[in-house]
């Protein structure tokens, strides 16, 4: 039976919050061990140690799996949907105005932490929906995330039903067909259309690294800050704000909050926070 002990788990963690920033608590070993197993195995290694060596030894490629391994999260279309209507009724008709009065027509959102795609094709569809009469509006998402994986999943497009729980029946037959995924998986799966893909810039991107994109309207970073330490989520919100706008919008998670950083966020509704000016607090 694999096991880890608690210097070769102290390793492992250490690497990870070097390389991402994550901080893996001790209730962790277990996810490390299953996460981690099949690799152990294809290389024919017997313990952590041995692997430790190889992460050593065998530089960025090896590096890139082991994060790969231990940053992908389960997530569905429009999680918390309070937070999309918010987007939908406030958000929207707001940036609307703000823009008209600057002779202003595009918009910009940046998915920070965009796992399997979700997240930014959930924005996609709401823009879709919300512009469809505003052809003159043009709109750019940007999606990144540290792991090369879930961003080669999000652009091949296929999800499976249960990632679509939260979607209605007209908007599942508007965006997706039916179809089997290349990798013939036996459950069902959906295919995304394409126009929507296409919408998407996806991007490599670690957060603890200055975003090259800028003046973003809105963020989505959500369920990522509570993976980090103290340091590492005023380092990341730090640089988040500095790719806003003044007036712009941080969607986190609810089980986030910013109310032990320091930011120029204030609070707006369940989750959702407004850059209020322009300091840095870098």
């Amino acid at each position: 039976m694999l096991k880890i002990s608690g210097q070769e788990f102290d390793i492992l963690r250490k690497l990870m919050y070097k390389h991402t920033g994550v901080y893996l608590k001790e209730s962790k070993k277990p996810l490390v061990i299953s996460r981690l197993r099949t690799r152990l195995e294809g290389l024919k290694l017997n313990s952590f140690s041995e692997y430790i060596i190889v992460l050593e030894n065998h530089g960025i490629k090896e590096m890139e799996y082991f994060v790969n391994a231990l940053t992908t999260n389960e997530t569905y279309f429009f999680r918390h949907v309070k937070q999309f209507n918010y987007l939908f009724e406030k958000i929207f008709p707001e940036i609307i105005e703000k823009k008209r009065l600057e002779n202003k027509r595009q918009i910009r959102i940046w998915s920070a932490a965009s796992s399997t795609g979700e997240e930014p094709y959930s924005v996609a569809i709401a823009c879709r929906e919300f512009f469809k009469n505003r052809q003159e509006w043009k709109v750019k998402i940007f999606a990144t995330d540290v792991n090369s994986k879930v961003l080669a999943d999000a652009k091949a497009g296929f999800y499976p039903e249960r990632s679509l729980k939260e979607m209605s029946a007209a908007l599942i037959l508007k965006y997706f067909s039916d179809g089997v995924a290349q990798t013939q998986k036996k459950w069902k799966q959906f295919k995304l259309h394409s126009s929507i893909i296409e919408s998407i810039d996806f991007r490599a991107h670690n957060l603890l690294e200055i975003f090259a994109e800028i003046d973003f309207d809105i963020i989505f970073l959500r369920n990522v800050l509570i993976y980090f330490d103290q340091e590492i989520k005023q380092k990341v919100i730090n640089n988040l704000q500095n790719n806003l706008l003044t007036g712009g919008y941080l969607f986190i998670s609810p089980s986030e909050t910013l109310n032990d950083v320091q930011s120029s966020f204030e609070s707006v509704f369940s989750s959702i926070y407004r850059k209020v000016n322009t300091q840095d607090t870098g």
